[in-house]
């Protein structure tokens, strides 16, 4: 069993314009980390997917919106990479780029080997933490230790 994370978050402003260069300058880096990181599966990359791309389009086309879809072998070694990492420092700074959510923007969820979620499926498990709270179908940092499936 793995586990998937999905993140949404509405930036300050468009990726292009200078209020978030730094965040969108440093995305690049940041993936090309987390695919080398001990424990990282897959990532769903639109950039080289045409098929991701579109999924991803049905989900969000807003240009303030920064969303991430991947898989991990456990959440010890993604909150690893999360907290430990380039990603880290940029993770702590997000406030800089990020409106304040009000609501959870980030899920994970068990997926069974070999699996590959959609970002439908990913906005579905998102919504159902927001409205559900945590459970086995969604669930979030502070919960993953009563929910992961090792």
């Amino acid at each position: 069993m793995n586990i998937a994370v999905h993140t949404f978050g509405r930036l300050r402003a468009g990726r292009d314009e200078p209020e978030v260069a730094e965040f969108a300058n440093a995305v690049p880096a940041v993936f090309a980390l987390a695919e080398r990181s001990e424990g990282f599966l897959w990532r769903a990359d639109a950039s080289v997917s045409a098929e991701a791309q579109a999924d991803r389009d049905a989900y969000s086309t807003e240009a303030d919106v920064a969303v991430t879809l991947s898989v991990w072998q456990d959440v010890e070694r993604l909150r690893h990479y999360v907290y430990n990492t380039l990603h880290g420092r940029f993770y702590r700074r997000k406030s800089e780029w990020f409106l304040p959510p009000g609501q959870p923007m980030m899920v994970l969820w068990n997926v069974e080997e070999d699996v590959r979620p959609t970002f439908a499926e990913a906005h579905e498990r998102l919504d159902h933490l927001r409205q559900h709270g945590p459970s086995a179908f969604a669930f979030d940092w502070a919960t993953a230790a009563d929910f992961e499936k090792r």
